[in-house]
């Protein structure tokens, strides 16, 4: 069944509320080099994400408008010996109100930078520094995506994060890339999809909560298929996971120590 924008259950992807992060990020961006010594743009990649909501979902389902606020704060700055990842803290509230409707982390790894001064290791702060091992047994489901030039694209123009290393061959080179890479929401988005489609038959409202490493970049000019490995834990509403591209005969994770939190069937908040 094709669902136009005015059926009653339309609604945006519960992983939306990432996209008030990364256009605050892009503020932040500009503002590294304030802080960064040889700060230079194409250098600044995603690293680690966390994103929850504290509602169903971040934003009304068409019916009606509101006005958000979105703030940004870092809050830690770690040595990665070739460069930094620096820790952001991202809330958005509800305009003139302090009704949090989405709060979200970002990791962004900063290469040839200096490091002196950066912590040793991540200041520890619950689950938004938490990362998942992947389990040794075989997953318990798997799906696939193809991706395509078109998404780099879209993702940077909906979220105003205009980092032309996502679209620009020059730029992607000159980072040490053989072609412009996705932003790493756009995986992101994938794998919570594929998450919420086989474990919470496709009922978005049931996503709480998503913390992953983005570990290595996707080639969306290349096509490559991006396979999404899952693995219920015991107690069924924690899922973790992880995401593989194949490259000839090697495979490598480009997301993983992954995990999505699901509230209870039919806890969920409503839109």
């Amino acid at each position: 069944m094709e669902i136009q924008q005015g059926y009653p259950d339309f609604h945006a992807l519960p992983t939306y509320g990432a996209v008030h992060g990364i256009a605050v990020m892009g503020l932040v961006h500009r503002a590294m080099a304030d802080f960064l010594p040889n700060f230079q743009g194409h250098n600044h990649v995603h690293g680690e994400n966390f994103l929850e909501l504290k509602k169903a979902y971040p934003i009304p389902n068409g019916r009606e408008e509101i006005k958000l606020e979105t703030t940004a704060k870092v809050v830690d700055i770690v040595d990665r010996r070739s460069g930094v990842l620096v820790f952001v803290d991202i809330e958005t509230v509800e305009e003139g109100t302090i009704d949090v409707l989405c709060v979200n982390q970002w990791g962004g790894f900063v290469m040839k930078v200096p490091t002196a001064g950066a912590n040793t290791t991540p200041i520890q702060r619950g689950p938004r520094t938490t990362l998942y091992p992947t389990l040794t047994r075989a997953p318990d489901k798997i799906t696939a995506h193809k991706t395509s030039p078109e998404q780099a694209a879209l993702y940077r123009a909906a979220s105003g994060y205009l980092n032309p290393l996502h679209i620009d061959p020059e730029t992607a080179k000159a980072a040490g890339f053989p072609a412009p890479i996705l932003t790493g929401t756009c995986p992101l988005g994938m794998g919570v999809r594929h998450v919420v489609d086989a474990f919470a038959g496709g009922d978005g409202r049931r996503f709480k909560s998503v913390k992953c490493r983005l570990s290595k970049p996707i080639y969306g000019a290349l096509g490559q298929v991006v396979r999404t490995e899952m693995w219920r834990e015991e107690g069924g509403r924690r899922i973790l996971y992880r995401q593989v591209v194949r490259n000839g005969e090697r495979e490598k994770i480009v997301i993983g120590m992954a995990a999505v939190d699901l509230w209870e069937e039919g806890g969920a908040v409503k839109p």
